[in-house]
């Protein structure tokens, strides 16, 4: 995918490293000029984010939910006015390559869980793959709708306690495939977890060393 084929309102989240800092921030395609992405202009505590520094570098991340994040390295962002109209201009030198957002480790777990829609009270039968402190794998034998890609709600227990204790956690889809075998697999970002989470996820970690 070039990065010419972005459109108009679709977001995508900069990432901008210099040394050890580094930050992503949220930006929404104008439209595009040539092989140039014009982006709303980004800001940083109200300030316009000047990008010309050759020492900074950047990368664009796009996330559609029908597949694996794509990103496109080092890329250039310029001002430029086109009509009158302040932007930021964005090029990339390639094409894109899908990603994997979840840079952390990851426990693969293949357990049975619990998914809840927001917009229903029935418990769907899942299989969770593999888990980290931000992120999730599930296999579901149902197709999750496009409203509730945002608002999923996942459960499953500790097997390690002896009272087996229920962890809960929100997520929402970032990608999605359809399985050959039927059923579909989401990979989710996490957007809620209660506190032991955290404490089942360093337990596992421990088990694996």
């Amino acid at each position: 995918m070039k990065i010419s084929e972005l459109k108009k309102g679709q977001k995508v989240t900069v990432r901008c490293k210099y040394k050890d800092f580094l930050v992503d921030k949220n930006a929404v395609v104008a439209g595009v000029r040539s092989d140039v992405v014009l982006l709303e202009l980004i800001r940083h505590e109200g300030q316009v984010v000047d990008f010309s520094s050759p020492s900074v570098q950047i990368i664009t991340i796009y996330e559609d939910g029908q597949d694996m994040p794509k990103a496109w390295a080092n890329c250039r962002i310029q001002r430029r006015t086109v009509d009158g109209r302040q932007y930021h201009a964005l090029a990339a030198p390639k094409g894109s390559v899908r990603v994997n957002r979840r840079k952390v480790s990851r426990i693969v777990l293949n357990m049975p869980g619990k998914l809840k829609l927001s917009n229903s009270e029935q418990k769907i039968n899942i299989t969770i793959h593999d888990l980290c402190v931000n992120g999730i794998g599930i296999q579901s034998p149902v197709k999750v709708e496009e409203q509730d890609l945002k608002h999923l709600y996942i459960q499953f227990m500790d097997e390690d306690k002896d009272d087996e204790e229920e962890i809960r956690l929100e997520a929402r889809v970032v990608w999605k495939k359809e399985l050959p075998n039927g059923g579909f697999f989401y990979g989710c970002r996490l957007s809620n977890a209660e506190e032991n989470l955290g404490y089942y996820i360093a337990g596992k970690m421990r088990e694996m060393r």
